[in-house]
């Protein structure tokens, strides 16, 4: 492999090279059939590490000197209109200004110039060379007139480019409708990018546009294809017997499942018991997809298409049809249904000392939500379920326990449960109520996926494993400015260690800047991914970690059991299907930590939409909030009662002229020297709301450091003798 890296590299830094795609360079290069796989795997290697730069269209150029060195990676833009290039070859985060993003868009894939000027922090700067990949090729927005023609306004601030749109193209569009716009390559001669209206969706006030909106925005399938579809009915419910007799049978065994209330696809079950020599046996019993969803299929294609289910806040895009998420795959109560189990003895001290991974049979004996078990563990029932809840409580303390001594970091960040009304206008927004049985069930998750994690490793099979990689030094130390400025002393040197982090969080815990902490602490990670090569979870400080437990809603669990299950046949897998998967997953990894990430978002947005549409009656009223991120260009506050987010504008600060002070996160008066700092409690007017575009403004009333001071009364001026 390093001979061919070698001549690789020679190869694309030969003067006379020119850049070439991958098929015309391994053409060039003389590479055989046989090492063509090694050589694509050696190409992605080389562009992760940026020692090769992948131009638009797919073909290859060495990197160039280190004074003019470009870098690739996606571009995320933030609010402020400034850019960060996330770096394919992994290291510090870009700063890109917004003045040297060119026409690049948040989302896009692109070339990268280091300036060679690095910030005042130390991180590297440049601008974008070269749009490699467009992270989309559309966008939703509002339809307005101007001039001969129009222009889109996207919803999305974070893309800050209009789309001109020639009358030819408009499709019929009128002023102020929402339409799905495609974005073109081209400058106009007016200063915007070329467009044209792809569908116009309607008027903005229409019911369920503010979702439909989302949906188009990040190309989320709203039906399933007809072939998906028929493929589904024709999965036959009825269990073959011959099916039945070859799994390990958990039928006569107690097992149940816990999930939210209104949850239609059962996907884990547990149970319990207790073994002669003081040890628990546990059993994690997960819905067996791959037995119903065969490789190559049309239901597996539009399944790796999605690549997960999506929970917006009024409805679920599926992963796969209602008759197999919802019936046949789903663990119904009092019914056969076929798993995948990770069976566990544990000891006293929660270790696990012998377990198996096997295909299985069981049958659930009850339907539990988080609340009913919750009040099974407070008292309120007895009976054999709720004596094995009690007792997978106790186990699942002590796991608990044992992950926090090794340095397993927990984000117990605050959500927003909205409430919606039967027209879906959100009528409430409270803190959702994390319970003990959430902890409970989520316990038993991480083990079991820890446990076939390490299955697979000790077997030295293809596996798809779940990686969270360390932070970089850079944003360790930007949150270690931000920790300081607060009046904690953290230590960047220990930082590497999850452990240090997990203390560090318990330090803050009970104090009022709790929340904007271990939310600034999370930005400050890197995002897990999915990949066949393995370096650890750096969050749960395992070294081995991957996911298991969800194969009805992520792709990536499917993966996992199909490999299981190869793993376990007679035989092993084969020299040829470990070709295969070797060769696969790498794509697979990278496709499906993508869609991960568009679902993260849409989940987000759809709830900032319904956040923003509580707030819309609320205008004047005033509430409390914590500062939660600084700008040249105003404060954004984040209100204690309904966790939504606003931003107040510099230009309502009248009281005095304030600037930007980056190392204290703080808009600094430079009259009164007055500061506005991150972590701040303030109250706040709430002056307009666009739910269409998710913002809502507000006007500062008064921040609680100045009514504290007036509490104190003013001083009497002495009288002059």
């Amino acid at each position: 492999m390093s001979d061919l890296r070698t001549q690789i590299l020679d190869a694309t830094k030969d003067p006379a090279y020119r850049p070439l795609r991958k098929k015309e360079l391994a053409r060039a290069m003389g590479i055989s059939t046989q090492l063509y796989g090694r050589f694509r795997q050696t190409l992605r290697e080389l562009e992760r590490e940026g020692a090769l730069f992948r131009l638009k269209g797919g073909s290859y150029a060495a990197a160039a000197s280190e004074e003019t060195k470009i870098v690739t990676g996606q571009l995320s833009v933030t609010r402020s209109g400034n850019g960060f290039l996330l770096c394919d070859a992994g290291g510090p985060d870009v700063y890109v200004r917004a003045m040297n993003l060119g026409t690049a868009l948040h989302g896009d894939r692109v070339g990268v110039q280091l300036s060679g000027r690095p910030r005042r922090s130390g991180a590297p700067e440049g601008r974008v060379v070269e749009i490699l990949e467009r992270g989309s090729t559309s966008v939703v927005g509002t339809y307005q007139t101007k001039g001969r023609g129009g222009c889109v306004i996207p919803d999305d601030p974070r893309i800050t480019w209009e789309l001109h749109i020639a009358e030819p193209d408009r499709l019929g569009a009128q002023k102020g409708q929402k339409v799905v716009a495609e974005i073109g390559t081209q400058e106009s001669a007016c200063g915007t990018l070329e467009g044209r209206v792809l569908e116009v969706l309607g008027h903005p006030d229409d019911p369920g546009m503010d979702v439909l909106s989302i949906l188009k925005s990040y190309d989320l399938p709203t039906a399933f294809p007809e072939e998906v579809n028929a493929e589904a009915k024709r999965t036959p419910a009825k269990i073959p017997k011959a099916e039945i007799a070859r799994r390990v049978d958990f039928r006569d065994e107690l097992v149940f499942t816990i999930d939210p209330e209104d949850a239609k696809d059962f996907d884990d079950a547990v149970s319990i018991k207790n073994l002669d020599n003081g040890h628990v046996l546990l059993g994690v019993h997960i819905a067996d997809v791959s037995f119903y969803v065969p490789e190559q299929s049309a239901l597996d294609r539009e399944a790796r298409a999605r690549g997960t289910s999506v929970y917006l806040v009024d409805r679920v895009i599926p992963m796969l049809p209602e008759r197999l998420s919802s019936e046949i795959c789903s663990l119904r109560p009092d019914e056969d249904r076929l798993t995948m189990s990770a069976v566990m003895e544990l000891d006293a001290k929660g270790e696990v000392v012998e377990y198996k991974v096997v295909d299985s049979v069981i049958r659930s004996g009850a339907r539990l939500t988080y609340e009913q078990a919750q009040k099974m563990l407070d008292g309120a029932e007895d009976g054999p379920v709720a004596d094995a809840l009690r007792q997978l409580d106790r186990l699942s303390k002590i796991l608990i326990e044992r992950r926090k001594q090794r340095g397993s970091i927990d984000f117990d960040l605050p959500e927003p449960e909205v409430t919606l009304d039967e027209r879906g206008v959100p009528i409430d927004i409270q803190r959702a109520e994390r319970l003990s049985t959430h902890r409970l069930i989520e316990s038993f998750m991480l083990l079991a996926n820890v446990t076939v994690a390490r299955h697979m490793a000790d077997a030295k099979a293809p596996f798809l494993y779940r990686v969270h990689e360390p932070p970089d030094q850079e944003k360790l130390e930007a949150f270690a400015h931000f920790v300081r400025a607060l009046g904690y002393a953290f230590h960047t040197k220990e930082a590497h260690s999850p452990k240090y982090l997990r203390d560090f969080l318990s330090e803050v815990a009970g104090h009022r800047e709790e929340p904007l902490v271990h939310e600034l602490l999370l930005r400050s990670m890197k995002r897990a991914v999915y990949t066949p090569e393995n370096s650890g979870h750096f969050g749960l400080a395992c070294p081995l970690y991957t996911h298991f437990t969800s194969p009805i809603r992520r792709y990536p669990d499917l993966v996992v059991h199909r490999l299981l299950r190869e793993r376990h046949s007679p035989g092993g897998i084969s020299p040829e299907r470990e070709a295969r998967w070797t060769e696969a997953l790498p794509e697979i990894g990278v496709w499906i930590s993508e869609r991960e990430r568009v679902a993260v978002e849409a989940e987000r947005a759809s709830v900032k939409v319904k956040q923003a549409a509580f707030m819309e009656d609320k205008i004047g009223e005033q509430f409390w909030g914590i500062i939660s991120g600084v700008t040249k260009f105003g404060l954004f506050v984040e209100l204690e009662k309904f966790l939504v987010e606003g931003l107040v504008h510099v230009s309502s600060l009248t009281d005095d002229y304030y600037e930007l002070d980056e190392a204290q996160y703080a808009l600094i008066g430079g009259r009164t020297a007055k500061r506005l700092r991150m972590g701040d409690r303030v109250r706040i007017r709430v002056l307009r709301v666009d739910r269409h575009l998710r913002q809502v403004d507000f006007e500062l009333v008064e921040d609680e450091k100045s009514k504290k001071k007036k509490g104190k009364g003013t001083p009497r001026r002495r009288r002059r003798r």
